[in-house]
């Protein structure tokens, strides 16, 4: 039969295609099913195909499907908004599927204040930032992790110190009191910035060393960061939200079984970069070459230093910058544990956080607890709290002024020793008959000096939440705050063969507690019916502070004893003061939406502070904003690219009260003794019409999502319009009243206005997720531009100096123009002719080789008058930044994950005050950088030199003018993250759950123009006046660490 059938072509046909036949016949048969949400709902439009095939089908408004396949296929559901699934068929002619949520952007849920919101709901400008997006990053505080991941926040680091200030600027700068955004961490308000301690005390500056508000908040307890960047969502914060916003979420417990986690790293940090400073083989030829100019103008013979005559042989001598730089150690441990049941949950966070710093003798430390509890007592009633207590310690080394570490050790010359040959402390060496070296040793200065801050600080909130029904809950909060800040600045005196390098011997103790209480109780209803979806709260807050302060100091310490008790009385100084203010507050919030297509949402907020007088005690603070979801529109529902639309626009008033407490009254500062005995004089001229400082912002913007949610993009443009900006009124000296410490103070006044406007993007995508490879980008780039509108006259201006002796102008704020601009002299070059010196304006110095020569800075007269002089002074420089951005790829293949994040600043100007001195060179004992040497003007060495001459006869060339303004826009590698996760077969057997250990870098490579540390400088005591001025500021390190995360 068989044989018979082969011999026909049709039946040898039939044989060989049969199993082909079959296998088509199986494929053919119709699979079924019905897909689900994690509700129970159907859900329509749902993709499904099988994997590798061509078949497709889409379910319908049943949630039904039907496709051909195979029992060894794989059936592919996808739906915008849950997470993929993939089911194999087998011998199932119905396959039911349930899909679940997927963590997509629009399912984020977001911290609004007061409550939280869907990220599809947000009508407002709010960013967010996971845990995941800054877990690796080795850093202090959660405000510098903030840094290039926001659109519309610009952070930049005040110096490199150890849990150092940090300046974080939400949409700009807001007003000249204050730029710092509110933290409210878990509903609790936390007061933002700690000065060390006033450093001028000991000379040099205090600013930009000042602790970050929230270095006491340990980061690996963060679940996540909400920033509110616009007054329609700020509003509900009222007189406290002028600034912008950040909401710290954070972990707590879940529940299920229990978890143990260990996350560590370790690290090592160092300054990345050097001034290029001459050592001591170029300084001896620089003496000599200097000496003999000094002979040609002095007519006197030249007599050479014999030590310099042969400068090839002297080698490198004493490098200061790494005789004060340092390698800082770091180390990070964080032990948590979390859990709970159905009814219980739990978070409990230990932390021990240790950086020693990149100069000597500077650091910090904290010690940390969180605990945080949620218990379900009854049905209708949830309790819980949150707490955290931390320990600091904080070692400061002066960093900014003439007597601050970086600038001593930058002018301190490489022919001084560190030690002399009895291993003390060298004093100036005298080579020649000339003292070389700056009278005080810098490594004296950081070693000796002790400049400390510790704090105490315990926070936390207890609730009670009463659940009437599903839609209706009442919520009832005590806020506490109990800080108590101890700070010591001691300089022993020290001399060193009779010489003398430190004195004379002092101490300042300063104690400063504050106590902070809030009580919060409001109402929240949300409930949705048929299309529509109300929520509303409204409720009561009173919340009042208290603070005390004592600062002491006493001169000449018996044995250089770090005690107030061993100092002499004579010169004693004992100051103190206490205060306190409160605030009562009523709010309503009310959110309407339609079909999830339009929504709407309203707040008013009413606050009466004790800072202002009777009859301006109350600020009212409303905000509207609105949205349109343009996607779940029928007429948007078959657009294939793009997934999802909205469309936002809000308008709001939020405000200011950042005056000192009861400053609306004359206040009296008291005396113990005085001409006629123990009395008192004003302190203040008080200002009974004083009032809130007003900020209203417009905003518009949209979020959109493109192909199915691998690109989504961000858009907001605005205009932060401040009003009745507080000041101080300027009255003539004769009066007596000013702003100086000694003065009565002047009125404030509500009289300035200020605007701002600018646009933030934010772009993420996954560029890749195919066979296990995952590549996503984050991109965010923000824009503004700063005016100031006026201030309390046409004629006033504000004006920032240094803080040392013979004070120079260094910035000038006048209305029509942006805050902070540097101010002064623009020069033209240098004299190289005569010619040039005699047709030229008069600069204030006779002409010839000890007044004004060839080789002296040439001013521009602007004016025409043919003099210079302070009407020639104008506008060099602009701090503010033309846009900031930053940039993160992370990678994903199997175990392994890598980041590689950049941020930078474009630009924006910085004065390098510094180079002012170590590139005018006016005497032979100070060290200068090397183009002081070999691009220095000389009529017997180099009359193409571009450096002024050398000249000690007078102080001309040092002007702050154009020749200090620097381009200081960069773009840093600001870390690079890989890590790996082990194997579960691998941790499994030791009852690990996870286990990732990883590598980093922070702050690898600038690239800038910029010739000084760093080019990243923020505001010297956050003082928006006073941003982008390199005064020696301390470098932001180069930091490599290696860590583990585990979880058991």
């Amino acid at each position: 039969m068989i044989s018979k059938l082969l011999s026909k072509p049709i039946g040898l046909v039939w044989l060989v295609s049969a199993p082909a036949l079959l296998t088509a016949q199986v494929a053919n048969k119709k699979v079924d099913g019905i897909v689900k949400n994690e509700a129970g709902l159907v859900l329509s439009g749902v993709s499904v195909k099988v994997k590798d095939g061509t078949a497709t089908a889409v379910t319908d408004r049943f949630g039904h499907y039907q496709i051909n396949a195979a029992p060894t296929d794989v059936l592919i559901f996808s739906y915008i908004g849950m997470q993929t699934s993939q089911v194999p068929v087998g011998n199932q002619a119905l396959v039911n599927v349930t899909l679940t949520a997927a963590a997509t952007q629009l399912e984020d849920v977001v911290v609004v204040g007061y409550g939280t919101m869907r990220r599809a709901d947000v009508t407002s400008s709010i960013s967010s930032v996971s845990a995941e997006a800054i877990k690796d990053l080795p850093v202090a505080g959660a405000d510098q992790m903030l840094q290039g991941k926001v659109a519309g926040v610009s952070v930049s680091a005040n110096g490199g110190q150890p849990g150092g200030g940090i300046s974080v600027r939400v949409r700009g700068l807001t007003s000249i009191n204050g730029n710092e955004p509110l933290y409210v961490i878990d509903g609790i308000i936390v007061p933002t910035g700690k000065s060390s301690i006033a450093q001028d005390k000991l000379g040099g500056m205090a600013g930009s060393t000042s602790q970050s508000g929230i270095a006491g908040i340990n980061p690996n307890d963060i679940e996540k960061i909400d920033i509110l960047k616009d007054a329609s969502a700020q509003a509900i914060y009222g007189s406290r939200g002028a600034n912008g916003v950040v909401l710290i979420t954070t972990k707590r417990g879940k529940a299920g079984e229990g978890k143990v986690s260990y996350d560590m790293y370790y690290g090592e940090s160092k300054v990345p970069t050097r001034l290029d400073l001459m050592n001591l083989s170029q300084f001896a030829q620089y003496n000599n070459q200097v000496l003999q100019e000094i002979s040609t103008v002095t007519g006197n013979p030249y007599v050479p230093i014999g030590e310099y005559q042969r400068p090839e042989v002297l080698g490198e001598g004493t490098n200061w910058q790494d005789a004060i730089f340092q390698k800082g150690k770091m180390q990070n441990h964080q032990l948590s544990f979390s859990g709970g049941s159905e009814k219980t949950t739990y978070y409990l966070g230990l932390n021990y956080f240790k950086q020693d710093g990149t100069i000597i003798n500077s650091g910090f430390d904290r010690l940390s607890l969180r605990f945080n509890l949620d218990h379900q007592i009854k049905s209708w009633l949830k309790v819980g709290i949150s707490s955290s207590t931390a320990r600091t310690n904080q070692k400061t080394t002066l960093t900014n002024g003439s007597d601050a570490i970086v600038n001593v050790a930058a002018f301190n010359s490489p022919a001084a020793p560190v030690f002399g040959l009895n291993g003390d402390f060298a004093p100036p060496v005298s080579i020649g008959g000339y003292a070389f070296g700056n009278p005080v040793n810098p490594v004296a200065l950081a070693q000796l000096r002790q400049n400390t801050g510790d704090q105490f600080k315990a926070f936390g909130s207890v609730y009670g939440e009463l659940i009437f029904t599903k839609f209706l809950t009442m919520r009832n909060e005590i806020n506490y705050d109990v800080t108590n800040d101890n700070n010591m600045s001691f300089q022993p005196s020290l001399s060193s063969g009779g010489t003398t390098i430190l004195a004379p011997s002092k101490i300042v103790e300063q104690r400063n507690p504050s106590y902070y209480w809030a009580l919060r109780n409001y109402l929240n209803y949300n409930q949705s019916f048929g299309q529509h979806n109300i929520n509303a709260q409204i409720g009561h807050e009173a919340q009042a502070s208290y603070y005390d302060n004592i600062l002491a100091s006493r001169q000449n310490l018996a044995l250089n004893i770090p005690s107030i008790a061993a100092g002499e009385q004579e010169n004693q100084v004992i100051e103190g003061g206490k205060g306190d203010w409160a605030m009562e507050s009523y709010f309503v919030r009310a959110g309407y939406a339609y079909d999830n297509r339009y929504s709407v949402n309203l707040s008013l907020r009413r606050d009466g502070s004790s800072n202002f007088g009777p009859d301006r005690k109350l600020g009212y603070f409303p905000a509207a904003s609105v949205g349109w979801t343009v996607t779940n529109e029928k007429f948007a529902k078959n657009l294939k690219v793009l997934n999802y639309l909205k469309v936002r626009a809000g308008v709001g008033a939020v405000g200011s009260s950042n005056v000192g407490g009861a400053s609306y009254a004359t206040n009296i500062r008291l005396f113990a003794t005085g001409p006629f005995g123990a009395g008192g004089v004003p302190d203040n001229v008080g200002n009974p019409a004083l009032g809130w400082e007003s900020v209203t912002t417009y905003n518009g913007g949209f979020d959109a999502g493109f192909l199915n949610g691998r690109l989504d993009v961000t858009f907001d443009i605005y205009k932060k319009i401040t009003s009745d900006m507080l000041m101080a009124t300027r009255l003539p000296k004769y009066t007596g009243i000013g702003t100086e410490w000694n003065d009565i103070k002047s009125p404030n006044v509500n009289a300035g206005r200020m605007t701002n406007t600018g646009f933030d993007i934010g772009i993420s995508s996954t560029n890749i997720n195919k066979n296990g490879f995952t590549w996503k980008t984050n991109l965010v780039l923000s824009h503004y531009k700063n005016r100031l509108d006026k201030l309390n006259s046409d004629q006033a201006d504000l004006m920032r100096y240094t803080e040392y002796s013979n004070a120079v102008i260094l910035t000038r704020t006048v209305p029509g123009g942006p805050i902070g601009r540097f101010y002064g002299f623009i020069s033209d070059g240098l004299f190289t002719s005569e010619d040039d010196l005699h047709n030229h304006a008069n600069q204030g110095q006779a002409i010839g080789s000890k007044g004004l020569w060839l080789g002296d800075v040439k001013y521009r007269d602007l004016d025409g008058n043919n003099v210079i002089n302070d009407g020639d002074m104008t506008y060099i420089g602009d701090p503010n930044p033309n846009f900031t951005f930053g940039l993160t790829n992370s990678f994903k293949y199997k175990g392994f994950d890598l980041s590689v994040f950049l941020q930078g600043s474009q630009g924006n100007d910085i004065l390098n005050y510094t180079k002012r001195s170590l590139e005018t060179p006016v005497n032979v004992y100070w060290n200068q950088l090397q183009t002081s040497l070999t691009d220095r003007y000389s009529e017997l060495f180099n009359t193409n030199g571009t450096v002024p001459r050398y000249n000690q006869w007078h102080q001309d060339n040092k002007r702050v003018s154009s020749r200090f303004v620097e381009d200081g826009s960069y773009l840093r590698i600001q870390n690079i993250t890989l890590g790996y996760n082990l194997p579960a077969a691998w941790i499994n057997r030791i009852k690990m759950q996870a286990a990732r250990i990883y590598i980093s870098g922070q702050n690898i490579y600038t690239f800038t123009k910029y010739s000084g540390y760093d080019p990243e400088l923020g505001s010297y005591n956050n003082d928006a006046l006073m941003q982008n001025i390199d005064l020696g500021n301390y470098p932001n390190p180069r930091t490599f660490t290696i860590g583990a995360n585990i979880t058991f």
